[in-house]
């Protein structure tokens, strides 16, 4: 496994180091994978390429001097989610309450939590439920831009409209967007990875899940926007949700 640590206190960060290399070696006797290890003491670094760590733990107990967005580790982990296509998070409480610094931000589910100081005991307890998390990931779709590319998970699409022949704007959560060179049906297809998003018309898709309103030809996504639904496509939106509801039942 690839796990990386970031932790502005610099004993903090050798400690996880330690205690990791030793899960790592009972984790080859076992005939499992050893770790690398990857230690961060700044955010840049870190958010060179976060996508390839199967787990990342966090702690920053004094805010970033050089980045007054960064109060906390849980700003470091809000904006990796933004990012997209994380595995296992993990908060590491020294003086800060991550547990209700996440309720707070709504990404409470999304994380893990160990207290400082790590014991071995609850150390083993975390990796094993990262294994659990990586046998049984998340899907996830990338969406590459001409400036970014994005990691989502099925919640954070809104929905996604054309824009222009062969272009389209995903709409996110948390005021995200991204425009793609492509069409509705192509992206349609990506998604079936997913169980609640279904096309309305040659142009629009939603996520029946951020649906705030409808009505006779129209729903209203829950950040207000209004988009109309194709006769043809009516049935779509109770189809996905008889779907939704029998996966629920089972």
């Amino acid at each position: 496994m690839h796990i990386a640590v970031f932790d502005d206190n610099i004993a903090d960060r050798k400690q996880m180091e330690r205690l990791l290399r030793r899960q790592s070696d009972r984790y080859q006797k076992e005939g499992k994978e050893h770790f690398y290890i990857d230690l961060y003491g700044n955010i840049p670094a870190l958010l060179r390429f976060p996508q390839v760590y199967d787990i990342i733990f966090i702690d920053m107990a004094n805010p970033d001097e050089d980045d007054e967005r960064f109060k906390t580790g849980m700003d470091v982990a809000k904006l990796l989610f933004e990012i997209g296509g994380m595995k296992n998070v993990v908060m590491c409480s020294s003086c800060h309450d991550y547990k209700t610094l996440a309720k707070e931000a709504g990404i409470y589910d999304e994380l893990l939590f160990i207290d400082k100081q790590i014991r071995v005991k609850d150390l083993e307890e975390i990796l094993t439920e990262c294994e659990k998390r990586l046998g049984d990931p998340i899907p996830t779709l990338e969406m590459r831009g001409e400036r970014q590319t994005i990691y989502a998970r099925e919640n954070d699409i809104i929905c996604a409209e054309m824009i222009g022949e062969n272009q389209l704007t995903v709409y996110l959560t948390d005021n995200r967007s991204i425009n793609l060179i492509t069409d509705i049906y192509n992206l349609f297809e990506q998604c079936a990875i997913f169980t609640a998003i279904c096309p309305i018309s040659q142009d629009a898709m939603i996520n029946v899940n951020h649906i705030k309103d409808e009505g006779f030809g129209w729903v209203i996504m829950d950040t207000d926007k209004k988009l109309k639904v194709a006769f043809s496509y009516r049935g779509n939106i109770k189809e996905i949700r008889r779907r939704l509801a029998a996966k629920q039942k089972n």
